[in-house]
């Protein structure tokens, strides 16, 4: 049977270089999506055009039963074997401490957090195999800007610790926490360049760089527990506030 990897939120963005990625290196890729349907439909149609592999599949990872099952739903509709998975999709919304309430922290810890947790813990059931979680440089430079997110990426690093030790030998389990890398609503292009022209290294992160880490996690097989910032160094530069906002820096 075929093997596959599952790229969460893998039709836009970071995660359509991540799929793009794998695909060009004979992984296939199975391009989970939530609402962009017709994205990841054109994604996995340019992979195969370009002679690589590549299905896509919907899932809403906030909905707990159905992330239970998507690892079976995938080996079944696909006739494929699953042994990776690349955790990249997130919910990504303003608040601070101010503002924080428990709908949108507990919105947020499901599909930032517990999803992928649950995620591995099924792949774990069928087999060997590996897990990149993808984090945010902000763990290690912290502040109280988009905090349910923050605390979700927290959760996350220590579920990909644990779950290197719980779940070996069988599983590896690595991740990737990306600095300032594409705008975004709340980011801009001036805002972007100026944070990451203020980084150690001058420039931020491409989207090929991140893709390129999660690629060496993928293949080294004698890696787990590890967390690769790819951030020119912005963690280095603690932020007062978020460079969306003012670009204070400290």
């Amino acid at each position: 049977m075929e093997e596959a990897v599952i790229v969460t939120g893998g039709s836009r963005r970071i995660g359509k270089r991540i799929s793009q990625t794998l695909a060009s290196n004979g992984f296939f890729v199975i391009i989970h999506y939530n609402s962009s349907s017709r994205e990841a439909d054109s994604l996995a149609s340019t992979i195969r055009d370009q002679g690589g592999q590549a299905e896509t599949i919907e899932c809403d990872l906030s909905k707990v039963t159905d992330v239970e099952t998507l690892i079976h739903r995938t080996e079944t509709l696909f006739r494929v074997k699953v042994t990776g998975l690349v955790n990249n999709a997130s919910r990504y919304s303003y608040d601070d401490v101010n503002t924080i309430e428990v709908e949108k922290f507990s919105g947020h810890m499901i599909v930032n957090a517990y999803s992928p947790l649950i995620l591995s813990r099924e792949l774990h059931k069928t087999g060997d195999g590996w897990v990149v979680n993808i984090l945010d440089f902000k763990i290690k430079s912290p502040n109280s800007d988009f905090l349910s997110y923050t605390l979700s990426k927290f959760s996350l690093a220590s579920i990909t610790d644990i779950l290197a030790r719980e779940l070996a030998p069988k599983l590896r389990i690595n991740a990737v926490a990306p600095g300032h890398t594409l705008t975004s609503d709340f980011l801009d292009d001036d805002k972007l360049e100026s944070v990451n022209s203020a980084a150690p290294l001058g420039f931020g992160p491409s989207p090929e760089d991140v893709a390129n880490a999660v690629l060496y996690l993928a293949k080294a097989k004698s890696v787990t527990g590890q967390t690769i910032y790819v951030d020119g160094g912005e963690r280095f530069r603690q932020q007062i506030r978020d460079p969306a906002f003012n670009g204070d820096q400290g």
